[in-house]
């Protein structure tokens, strides 16, 4: 299976420490099956001196039916789908470990939301709107998908890397 990480940099061990909080799936590696979506994703984090990086991973595909993986999976926005994104993405819950991510999960995977999904969500959260309003208002990209990649086991999956720096146009995969 290959997947795509856009960044800033070229990434040489992942580091969860490094990873953001407070995102979709919680604090992690996230992925993308599209090489176009990590392409603007490279774009967006990258400043006038930074170079826009994508890298291609190519990850054992019997890690999703591995016994020793906990694996979750949405196929949809669903209301538990953003039930969950909404739990990762709060500052506090109640009841809750502030730990992140904030599930026991290897990796998680299922469909990215548009740029509305954080406001839709603070709405929900604040009991503005109703979880199908919410669905309605996040709209998720269609045919995107992610994965987050969350322990070491997962990580432990991964088969080859390799990256594409962006100059005047993306060049060629070169090995790393």
């Amino acid at each position: 299976m290959i997947l795509f990480h856009g960044t800033n940099i070229k990434i040489g061990n992942i580091d969860f420490d490094k990873s953001r909080l407070r995102t979709d799936f919680g604090k992690g590696f996230y992925l993308s099956d599209k090489l176009g979506n990590a392409r603007n994703w490279a774009v967006d984090k990258s400043s006038i001196s930074e170079t826009p990086t994508v890298m291609r991973y190519e990850i054992d595909k019997t890690i999703l039916n591995d016994d020793r993986i906990s694996y979750l999976r949405f196929d949809s926005p669903t209301i538990e789908w953003l039930n969950f994104v909404r739990d990762n993405r709060q500052k506090t819950i109640n009841g809750m470990s502030n730990k992140e991510p904030r599930h026991s999960y290897d990796i998680v995977s299922g469909p990215i939301a548009n740029d509305k999904v954080a406001i839709a969500v603070e709405k929900y959260c604040r009991e503005k709107l109703t979880a199908e309003e919410t669905l309605l208002e996040v709209k998720a990209i269609k045919n995107v998908f992610q994965l987050s990649m969350h322990t070491q086991l997962a990580l432990s999956y991964i088969q080859s890397i390799s990256f594409s720096q962006y100059k005047k146009q993306w060049s060629e995969w070169k090995n790393s």
